[in-house]
């Protein structure tokens, strides 16, 4: 991978598309949206989705990666990583 991500089973689930398995997804809000102005990006796990499934998306909003313990706000700080539209959840 050419990206920088806490543990290489991270960077697989975010590098896959929404339509397959279970991915990760990192979202900057609008910030007239955002409730934590420390921490300016969302961390979303989700099934597989397709686009046009907006608003019935399940996803599990999290902290941590789930495979290695990194705390996902003191690590992913830049917009390099953000592969979701900010209003999609």
């Amino acid at each position: 991978m050419y990206r920088k991500y806490c543990c290489a089973r991270f960077g697989i689930r975010h590098e896959v598309s929404r339509e397959e398995g279970i991915n990760l997804r990192i979202v900057k809000p609008y910030p007239e949206h955002r409730m934590d102005t420390h921490n300016v990006y969302r961390f979303y796990l989700t099934p597989g989705y397709k686009e046009g499934q907006k608003k019935v998306v399940n996803h599990i909003s999290i902290r941590y990666c789930p495979f290695c313990g990194t705390d996902l706000y003191g690590f992913y700080r830049s917009d390099f990583y953000i592969n979701e539209e900010p209003g999609f959840f």
